[in-house]
């Protein structure tokens, strides 16, 4: 059976070709013993038969791309490793979404078992891999109770940015094309100091906040009538000023928006890609206190978020693939990509009541986005049990990993303490 890739598919395939990123997306979990790799196993097995596309071939036909059906076993789609090593490795592999299957979990066996969990950014956004990794979750605890067990449903529903755009008026439609036609990821100049050496090799830099200072900055932020985002934003343009020597200059960063936010029905019973981007501009005064920085944030963001923000790409989309034909939008979309050297991703919480493995208890998880390729950066943000966790991911030299880890380090000093 074939259905048609949607605009986003294709879009997340042209990442890879135009080197911004190699479209994957990417969880560890940890467990605090051993888990049934049997039963895991057999987890893995049953999400690639409830969600269907995940079990599909991606067939790249410009225009008309499509996703077939296979029946093929995947041998691949559950390993099993026993050092630090292999397990590393596969979490900076990429899926060949041409021969599927679109996601894949590696168990690394040791006194406390952990997995790690890759899926094709085409199949699905942060939250579709949130979907994932729940269902993955409850799939396994009722194994372990029932190991006959079989869910009674499946994840088919329609996939395209129509489920977005149906939600508002055809006038406000083309007020948001008319006067916000500029809020895409336009290209700026500045890039990250990133090192020039060729002898690259893909990693995910990891940054942790503590429990406790995690808290202590959510309370920050309900105090001050702001969002981890805007918080974590702030902190983000203010290193990239000290760094970059932007000190009272305009600096531009896109961020990813989930644009579940329109949806009237929350719950959508397909595994999509929902995200888009939205520029926010701020112009950094070093001599400035953090609060008058996040102020210019929040003010920013609470602009953007009262003209239906990240909205303007998706109709941008919709009105190029009715006007044209499927291969000549897609050329048109292609030839006017743009990729943003420094943007910025939060996929928010991953929930621990829904993130349950009956037996094991889960005691550290945290997810990222794609790996990047140079000059391009983005730093993303993930919680779980009110530990923040930031992130960054390159195909880069140890320089570059080094640099990046000091990022971090001038980030954390630049939150309240």
């Amino acid at each position: 059976m074939k259905f048609k890739a949607e605009i986003f598919d294709k879009l997340q395939y042209l990442c890879e070709e135009t080197k911004f990123n190699d479209h994957q997306l990417h969880s560890v979990i940890k467990f605090d013993n051993k888990i049934n790799a049997d039963v895991m196993e057999k987890a893995v097995k049953l999400l690639l038969k409830t969600i269907p596309i995940l079990s599909c071939t991606y067939h790249p036909k410009n225009g008309n791309s499509y996703w077939e059906t296979t029946n093929s076993k995947f041998k691949d789609v559950f390993t099993i490793v026993y050092n630090d090593e292999d397990f590393n490795n596969f979490t900076t592999s990429k899926i060949n979404e041409l021969t599927g299957p679109q996601i894949k979990v590696c168990l690394y066996s040791s006194d406390r078992d952990s997995i790690s969990v890759i899926i094709n950014h085409m199949v699905c956004d942060g939250a579709g891999f949130k979907q994932c990794l729940y269902l993955l979750s409850s799939f396994y605890s009722n194994l372990i109770k029932d190991i006959n067990y079989s869910p009674q449903f499946t994840i088919k529903g329609k996939r395209g940015i129509k489920n977005i755009t149906s939600q508002i008026g055809l006038l406000t439609k083309i007020n948001i094309l008319l006067f916000q036609n500029k809020d895409n990821n336009q290209k700026s100049t500045h890039k990250f100091p990133f090192d020039r050496n060729e002898n690259v090799a893909p990693f995910i830099a990891k940054y942790e906040i503590s429990e406790k200072r995690s808290i202590m900055l959510f309370d920050f932020c309900k105090e001050n009538n702001v969002t981890i985002n805007d918080l974590a934003l702030t902190a983000y343009y203010r290193v990239l000023a000290k760094m970059m020597h932007m000190n009272g200059k305009q600096l531009k960063v896109p961020i990813m928006i989930d644009m579940r936010r329109y949806l009237k029905e929350k719950d959508v019973y397909s595994i999509s890609n929902f995200s888009s981007t939205v520029i926010t501009a701020i112009t950094v005064n070093l001599k400035e206190s953090f609060k008058e920085t996040l102020t210019k944030v929040s003010n920013e963001m609470n602009t953007k978020k009262s003209k239906l923000m990240g909205m303007n790409v998706f109709l941008k989309l919709e009105f190029i693939n009715r006007m044209f034909n499927s291969n000549k939008s897609y050329m048109i979309v292609k030839k006017r990509l743009k990729n943003p050297y420094i943007c910025m991703t939060n996929t928010g919480i991953l929930d621990s009541k829904k993130l349950v493995f009956d037996g094991s208890p889960v005691i550290d998880a945290f997810m990222c986005g794609s790996i990047k390729y140079r000059p391009h950066f983005q730093i993303a943000l993930s919680s779980f049990k009110n530990k923040m966790t930031f992130s960054s991911n390159l195909y880069g030299s140890k320089n570059d990993y080094n640099k990046i880890s000091n990022f971090f380090h001038l980030l954390d000093q630049e939150l309240p303490q």
